[in-house]
């Protein structure tokens, strides 16, 4: 099907919504009021816009933009009519001090780009007989966002969208940025919002508009890290006791967790490939296990007392719940022995070491160090940014994200160990292993784990606070 691809472009490159990319409800609103106040009642442009409220989320292609300092100024508060009543009344004096008072602080916050933002709905049978009154409705558009944000839109008709300039925005369920997007019934929604403001003054006062509660949908970003299903669980002996293992150990907790979940795997009745795919063994839907080491903070001690499980959007739900829901209990058994040493017990969703994990920053450190992926060096010096780009291929992360690597022969975080301490597979002993930072080009969310070890405990990041020093002991 062709695509219906509106574009709109800010006369000033400055835009003061709070979001951004601007929400795809932002423009269907804007589109509404151009309708309003110039085509108001005509039946051909109302049914386009009930038309556009039925297509699915749209993708966006918007370009970086940059938050500029926010600008106070003193506006009137909407209390002149006091004023005004007691210069009736003869009280000048009251009158003065009413006026002085009548400003309030207003603080604007803006964005400003290069470029326009393009939004491309996927189009019905319909839509085309419906391009001429959304052309006519695009050339009423004179603001999108606030009313100072001028703004002009256009609209085409495409059977093969053209490539666009700018950060893709796609819609995911899984998305962790939050748009109000058109929805059925949204025409309605916002004519009887516009009556209501418009009746607003009546004979007992003013009465106060609410904003509707609209429809919202997730997106993810090219520039965010792919998102992941995320579960964490803690290691208990047997007399249900937290179980504390040396940090350097990351390598034999993850093997025994996965072979717990293979055994989940077959438990819940998953056929063989699919098990193989959840252990790793073949394939990219697979659940990775990262021990959570007790590192970053004051008193810190480096151990191991948690399991992150994540697995991709690929792996499917159904299979996730089942693994889940049979590895509570299940048991912790060494590959060279026989008789367990402890087992699983879910940790709460609000446990503290899980949302650190998971935090969002711009910057992340190593808790545990990363295997690159080959030897990246040029008469005697090391390039970290062209292992960092295998890095990031390899987890399905544009390079286009990272502002700055750093390569540390030891760890930023208190707790953390020097490299050479950590055990690792036979296959992955030649590879170098080192810590590093990275500064991304906007603010990530977790938990990030990068490099060949990802599998086996390594290359597991934390959150780092750029205006503190560093961690590590003196």
């Amino acid at each position: 099907m062709p695509t219906l691809r509106i574009t709109v472009d800010w006369i000033d490159r400055v835009y003061h919504g709070v979001e951004w990319p601007p929400s795809p409800l932002r423009l269907y609103q804007a589109m509404i009021a151009g309708y309003s106040v110039h085509r108001r009642g005509d039946r051909a442009l109302e049914a386009a816009m009930r038309h556009l409220e039925t297509l699915p989320e749209p993708t966006i292609f918007a370009p970086e933009a940059e938050e500029r300092s926010p600008v106070r100024s003193a506006v009137p508060n909407n209390d002149g009519d006091r004023a005004l009543d007691l210069f009736a009344k003869g009280n000048l004096v009251a009158a003065r001090t009413r006026t002085s008072k009548a400003l309030t602080t207003r603080v604007r916050r803006s964005r400003s780009f290069d470029g326009a933002v393009t939004y491309d709905w996927d189009t019905r049978a319909e839509t085309p007989r419906h391009l001429p009154a959304l052309e006519a409705i695009a050339t009423s558009v004179s603001a999108v966002g606030q009313g100072i944000d001028a703004a002009l839109a256009r609209v085409e008709l495409m059977e093969r969208a053209g490539p666009v300039t700018g950060v893709l925005y796609t819609p995911s369920s899984t998305g962790g940025q939050r748009l109000n997007v058109p929805y059925p019934g949204a025409f309605d929604v916002l004519d009887e919002r516009y009556r209501q403001f418009r009746n607003r003054i009546g004979a007992d006062g003013v009465r106060g508009v609410r904003e509707p509660a609209h429809q919202q949908s997730g997106y993810v970003s090219e520039l965010d890290v792919p998102p992941v299903r995320c579960e964490a669980f803690h290691l208990r002996g047997a007399d249900d006791r937290l179980l504390a293992f040396e940090g350097t150990r990351a390598m034999e907790i993850a093997a025994m967790v996965r072979h717990a979940i293979g055994d989940a795997a077959r438990r819940a009745g998953l056929a063989s490939e699919v098990v193989s795919e959840l252990m790793g063994h073949r394939g990219e839907r697979r659940i990775l296990v990262q021990p959570l080491p007790n590192v970053g903070y004051r008193h810190a001690d480096g151990r191991i007392r948690r399991v992150m499980l994540t697995a991709p959007e690929s792996v499917e739900e159904g299979n996730w719940l089942d693994v889940l829901s049979r590895l509570i209990g299940a048991e912790l058994i060494p590959a060279r022995r026989r008789e367990p040493i402890g087992t699983l017990a879910p940790a709460a969703t609000d446990d503290p070491m899980l949302a650190r994990y998971c935090g969002e920053a711009m910057t992340w450190t190593t808790a545990t160090p990363v295997v690159l992926p080959g030897h990246d060096h040029r008469r005697g010096r090391s390039r970290p940014e062209r292992s960092t780009r295998r890095l990031l291929r390899y987890a399905g992360i544009p390079e286009t994200m990272v502002e700055r690597v750093t390569m540390e022969p030891a760890g930023r975080l208190r707790g953390s160990d020097i490299p050479t301490r950590y055990r690792r597979p036979q296959h992955l002993a030649k590879y170098p292993c080192q810590h590093m930072s990275i500064r991304w080009r906007k603010s990530v969310t977790g938990p990030v784990a990068l490099g060949a070890g990802v599998g086996y405990g390594l290359g597991l990041f934390l959150p780092v606070d750029d205006r503190r020093q560093s961690a590590n002991p003196k």
